[in-house]
């Protein structure tokens, strides 16, 4: 199904809708069109400033090798 083809689908399906079911889908494509801000968590900044720099450099190095696979080890 083409873009053009998908548009006029959906258009004759609202022809179809009442007025009420045609709210609530633009409310539904406007929540979907809505930018929504996620909150950053607020457990987590308890931790703020508790590792200094060596700790922060060997947690990535031990986060960079779970990033890579043995094959030998299968």
């Amino acid at each position: 199904m083409s873009e053009l083809e998908l548009q006029q689908s959906i258009i004759k399906a609202l022809s179809r809708m009442s007025l009420a079911q045609q709210y609530k889908l633009l409310e539904f494509i406007n929540s979907m069109l809505t930018v929504q801000r996620v909150e950053k968590p607020k457990v987590f900044l308890q931790f703020a400033g508790i590792f200094d720099a060596s700790d922060t450099g060997e947690f990535e190095a031990s986060l960079k090798d779970c990033e890579q696979i043995d094959q030998d080890e299968w």
